[in-house]
């Protein structure tokens, strides 16, 4: 399989050329969105943070006039994230009795839709703005939904402009938005906010979301707006207020109109027993004609104030407000769905949030845990269908196979079948392990009654305690910074780290396993050389590319093996190098290539490989083209060998396996000269651990101190025999391949460099015409036998190669820049020289664009 996923670049390439078009469509479009019949813009200054930003803005906005010249005007304020179309029911329901001002809101409709705040507040002075320039001296103002804020903020702004307020299913106290805390509803709203912004601007969809319902617009209308005023503002309120609720409102609860209306004591609370947050829209004539009743008395002053009112009911108005009702009804299913869809994406995360609801009174503690509980067995169980549905083959297609590799797949396999169902109470409590056991259950077609019985026990032992756990901490973290409110995000976000610490760093840290996992990760990260390559290449990167521009040709050092394509940089084919090296004899190991072809076929013809050459198992395979010993195998019999050429559709190489030890010889030649440099020498040591007749595989690979930093491929490599018990001074060899990444371990030898060894490894590079630079790979009986110039070739790598000594655990970080910048110098130097001799290098374009083919391939089909 040569070529990957060439729908999938096109894909891309189709992709960013729509993005690219989109953004361009975009930025043609006018700052405002389309206007509604009889609606007009005027022009208003811009606001932020109450202050003029200097730069005007549009606001779109319908005057209808009322049949009686005489009839007070109402202005009506839309909620979010609809614009005031979504008024049109109520206002045919009002037009004509009174003069209708109906504005849509900076970011909505067809009002400018990029602004500096978006936040109620602001909104506020744009409103007031705009009675001001139609002269409209005092109006009867309805707030619906985030409206509400908008009208709490304008009353108090300006005073003499509000003849009165109606608070329409509208916001008000912070105690009561969602999760009750102004922090936690704003790290929701940012999410929001950040996955809108990130649809809108890297998707392509030419503008239609710019001005559509859920836009970036509506998410900071959230995010801007500090709803923790606004107690302020309804207990400092003394006029007119009508305040209509629906009973069931599951957006902004009911309990939420009846502290309004407590803080506001001379307001009319009236209510639909049956109904939610829609009732302008459900029950639009109900709404018209109580707001006409209500304007009728204000007009006639017959509606109540906060001056009229006894002692008493100012002293209620003004207690300390009772704690909130849990959630009911429509409500508590808002609050349970959150709950169970945030269970999909992270189990643990959910339960805190559970339990963090429950600290605040919104949810109580028995809700939040069955609504986790809920979550974590649906998602489980959907783990198992999915495994039980699709099987392996969905290990190999997106998006299953961006989050669990087959080797995961085939270790949950192994521990299910070894220890049963009852493994499912362990991986509760071993985060990052259940995804892989839940999914193999299904592969294996686990009994469903069997495994949803330990599955429902695992979830109810586990989700209490962690709803309790965050619901204690939880209460007792909000109420810490509250009093510190400046450091709240910042806490927060401690909290919930130190949450995730809990359930994802101590809990493995309670067994020895687990320390010792812990323990291999640490020194993955702490000493260079199990550093990935994006940490290590950025300096020799650097390097390279300020010698090709100093060359005047990026990719010169192409130039470095004129007899390789490109060097052997990339995509060079281990068989037509040793065709090249064929000269020196039987110090090359004996190889066949096998083309693609049907297994049989193949199969006939290594076994012809196999009889001619008179070798035996165990044999070498490994791919034509490939890199960093990916693919290769060491194949132990006829049934592994089939096996191999079954997967791999790739030419394959077969080779005699050598025996010895293994080392890494680098060796280069200036062109002008008649002799190479044994620059250096890769000393490769095979990782093993000894039995001792009591202990697993497993644990011996864990108890090593030079295993355990690689134990994760290890574990993966030798899932089959992990519970196999070596015998007592047995050597067990766990890493069989002479690769750094695959978990050899690499010494610097270079002490062994002898004239002997040197003229040896130059007489067989004198054999390949054209080759000046790289690193064989060899195999000698022992340390004198190399000395001696006593050895065989297993594989000869070009311009790619790496100084690998580097890797010696003695060696610094800045010892391994210093030696590959020097590796590089010395291929600039012979590329050089080549080109002056007439060998021409090739384009950078294409070095890219091998590299990218290279990192298609896939070494074995699924």
């Amino acid at each position: 399989m040569a070529a990957k996923h060439p729908i999938r670049r096109w894909f891309l390439i189709a992709f960013l050329m729509l993005l690219a078009a989109s953004t361009l469509v975009r930025w043609q479009l006018p700052a405002e969105g389309e206007l509604l019949p009889e609606q007009q813009r005027i022009t208003l200054p811009e606001y932020n943070d109450t202050q003029p930003t200097g730069r005007d803005i549009q606001i779109a906005y319908r005057d209808l006039p009322a049949n009686d010249s005489d009839a007070p005007t109402v202005v009506i304020i839309h909620g979010s994230p609809m614009g005031s179309r979504a008024m049109d029911q109520l206002i045919s329901e009002l037009r004509g009795k009174y003069r209708l001002i109906v504005p849509d809101l900076p970011g909505f409709g067809g009002s400018t839709i990029n602004v500096a705040d978006h936040s109620v507040e602001a909104h506020a002075y744009n409103v007031r703005d705009l009675l001001t320039m139609l002269d409209i001296e005092q109006a009867h103002v309805v707030g619906y939904s985030q409206g509400g804020g908008v009208i709490l903020h304008l009353a108090d702004l300006a005073p003499q402009q509000v003849a009165s307020l109606t608070m329409l299913s509208a916001i008000g106290v912070q105690e009561l938005e969602l999760l009750g805390d102004y922090t936690l509803n704003h790290a929701l709203y940012s999410a929001q906010w950040l996955g809108l912004w990130s649809l809108q601007n890297f998707f392509p969809h030419f503008g239609t979301m710019d001005h559509g319902l859920l836009n970036v617009a509506y998410a900071r209308n959230f995010t801007d707006t500090d709803q923790r005023p606004l107690r302020g503002l309804l207990e400092n309120y003394d006029g007119p207020m009508l305040i209509l609720h629906g009973e069931k409102d599951a957006m902004v609860p009911f309990a939420a109109a009846t502290e309004h209306a407590r803080l506001v004591p001379q307001a009319s609370l009236q209510t639909l027993p049956d109904e939610g947050h829609m009732i302008p829209f459900t029950h639009e004539a109900w709404t018209a004609n109580r707001i006409g009743e209500f304007v009728g008395q204000v007009e006639r002053g017959e509606a109540t104030l906060r001056n009229q009112l006894s002692p008493e009911q100012l002293a209620a108005a003004k207690e300390n407000a009772p704690p909130p009702a849990p959630a009911r009804g429509g409500a508590l299913v808002f609050y349970f769905v959150v709950l169970i869809l945030g269970s999909f994406i992270s189990e643990d995360l959910s339960c805190i949030a559970a339990g963090i609801l429950a600290s605040q009174g919104v949810i109580d503690f028995w809700s939040a845990t069955i609504a986790s509980l809920l979550g974590i067995f649906l998602g489980d169980v959907g783990l198992y269908a999915l495994g039980r549905w699709l099987g392996h083959p969905s290990l190999h297609r997106a998006p299953m196979k961006w989050f669990l590799k087959e080797q995961d797949l085939e270790a949950a396999e192994e521990w299910f079948k070894r220890r049963g169902p009852a493994l499912i109470l362990l991986t509760r409590f071993i985060p990052g392990s259940r995804l892989p056991t839940y999914f193999a259950a299904g592969v294996l077609r686990a009994p469903f009654g069997q495994f949803t019985f330990y599955l429902m026990l695992a979830a109810v032992i586990w989700t209490p305690i962690l709803v309790g756990a965050s619901m204690f901490l939880g209460q007792q973290f909000l109420d810490f910074f509250g009093r510190f409110e400046k450091w709240a995000p910042l806490l927060f976000l401690a909290f919930i780290f130190g949450m995730l610490c809990i359930t994802k760093l101590i809990t493995p840290l309670m067994t020895w396993e687990g320390r010792r996992l812990m323990l291999g990760k640490w020194r993955r990260t702490t000493q260079w050389e199990f550093w990935p390559f994006w940490a290590v290449y950025p300096p020799v990167i650097a390097y390279v590319l300020f010698k090709g521009v100093k060359h005047r040709r990026l990719a010169l050092f192409t130039a470095v093996n004129p007899a390789m394509p490109m060097g052997g940089f990339v995509e060079e084919s281990k068989a037509d190098i040793l065709r090249g090296l064929a000269g020196a004899g039987d110090v090359i190991g004996r190889w066949i290539l096998l083309a693609p072809a049907p297994l049989e076929s193949r199969l006939a013809q290594f076994e012809a490989f196999l009889s001619d050459q008179q070798l035996t198992y165990p044999i070498a395979l490994k791919p034509d083209i490939g890199q960093r010993g990916e693919g290769v195998k060491i194949i132990k019999d006829h049934a592994q060998a089939g096996d191999y050429l079954t997967r791999c559709k790739l030419p394959v190489i077969a080779q005699e396996f050598l025996p010895g030890r293994e080392f890494g010889v680098f060796y280069y030649r200036l062109p002008n000269e008649q002799t190479g440099v044994t620059w250096g020498i890769t000393d490769k040591r095979f990782t093993s651990v000894t039995g001792d007749g009591k202990h697993s595989l497993r644990h011996l690979i864990l108890a090593d101190d030079r295993a355990v930093c690689m134990a994760p491929h290890f574990l993966k490599k030798h899932i089959k025999h992990l519970n196999d018990v070596p015998a007592e001074g047995e050597q067990y060899t766990v890493a069989d391949l002479g690769t750094h990444c695959r978990g050899s371990l690499f010494l610097d030898g270079s002490h062994l460099i002898t004239p002997a060894l040197s003229t040896a490894i130059d007489e067989v590079s004198q054999h390949y015409e054209g080759f000046y630079f790289g690193r064989y790979d060899v195999r000698a009986e022992n340390e004198e036998a190399l000395q001696r110039g006593e050895f065989r070739v297993i594989e000869l790598n070009g311009v790619s190669s790496e100084a690998t000594w580097i890797y010696d655990p003695q060696h610094s970080v800045f010892f391994g820049w210093q030696t590959l910048i020097a590796q590089w110098r010395i291929a600039f130097q012979i590329a050089e020289q080549n080109r002056q001799n007439g060998t021409s290098p090739d384009k950078a374009l294409d070095v890219i664009r091998l590299i990218l083919r290279q990192r298609e391939r896939e070494v074995f089909e699924a």
